[in-house]
């Protein structure tokens, strides 16, 4: 399931402190450049899963 997020929101996102780096590459990569999350897994050399584990860990992070 893609969540759809206003450029607005995505903003708030992105400049969020407490992201890791891992994070701000996932972010980067899905929400801005619109990468599906088997070409983000690819290019950083994880598996799917920690993609989708990652991403889940933002939205957590930028709903608090």
């Amino acid at each position: 399931m893609k969540y759809r997020f206003t450029l607005q929101r995505l903003e708030e996102m992105a400049s969020n402190p407490w992201l890791t780096d891992r994070e701000k590459q996932v972010f980067e990569l899905f929400y801005r450049q619109g990468w599906q999350i088997e070409d983000v897994a690819a290019e950083l050399d994880v598996s799917r899963g920690t993609v989708n584990n990652i991403l889940r860990s933002i939205r957590e992070k930028a709903c608090t």
